[in-house]
């Protein structure tokens, strides 16, 4: 469907335009719009939509809401609460079967970690402690006490701790994990720490954090604006 063929959504009480753009549209922008568009295109296939506002103060925000949405969406689907849920079924699926609903997102949610397992290497605490090059009598330890301590996370999966590897160099936690974990708010559940790292962030300009280890402070910059409440 064309643009022409969509009207734009404005309202008297809302400066906000928005409109889809067909392939035409990309086509008419500025190459380097159009081949970060075909970029992400390429990745994640989707249509594209164009919002704007005269509204300096909307931009903003906008702005920050659109940064954050990637870890943000990632983490929601891992733990929706009850009135989330609620909410789901009366507004957008009233017909369907509630039980059936809380089935998919449970299938949903199993997918997901399935997903992070298979791709992201993980490692034991068995694995930690060969590694480490420490002896201590617990095959535990090291790694039981270095999540004690905040310096490392784990999920849980198979009635066992498993560790992301990309924490740790040379054997040892890296030090900007303990400090991006300190500016991640508290109720974050371990799975929605490890999606955290593992999606694409608005603050480091789409990278994932756990891509961006080699620049600490902006990690921890992301992990502090996820923590802080948006304005406006």
């Amino acid at each position: 469907m064309s643009r022409s063929q969509i009207p734009p959504r404005a309202g008297p009480a809302d400066p906000l335009v928005s409109f889809c753009l067909d392939e035409d549209d990309i086509g008419a922008l500025p190459d380097p719009l159009r081949e970060r568009i075909a970029h992400a295109a390429a990745e994640r296939p989707g249509d594209w939509t164009l919002i704007g506002t005269p509204d300096a103060e909307l931009t903003e925000l906008l702005r920050r809401v659109v940064a954050r949405l990637p870890s943000m969406a990632a983490m929601h689907r891992q733990a929706l609460t009850e009135r989330n849920i609620e909410l789901m079924i009366e507004s957008i699926l009233p017909d369907m079967p509630r039980a059936d609903i809380r089935a998919q997102l449970e299938i949903d949610n199993a997918r997901l970690r399935a997903d992070y397992l298979q791709e992201t290497r993980m490692l034991t605490g068995s694995e930690i402690r060969a590694g480490s090059g420490l002896n201590p009598k617990n095959a535990s330890e090291p790694a039981s006490r270095w999540k004690r301590e905040g310096r490392i996370f784990a999920v849980r999966h198979g009635g066992r701790d498993l560790y992301p590897a990309f924490q740790f160099s040379d054997g040892q936690p890296r030090r900007v994990i303990k400090d991006i974990l300190a500016q991640l708010p508290a109720s974050l559940t371990p799975w929605q720490i490890a999606m955290w790292f593992a999606s694409g962030n608005g603050w480091l300009d789409g990278a994932t954090p756990e891509e961006r280890l080699e620049a600490p402070g902006e990690v921890v910059e992301a992990a502090l604006h996820l923590a802080t409440p948006a304005e406006g």
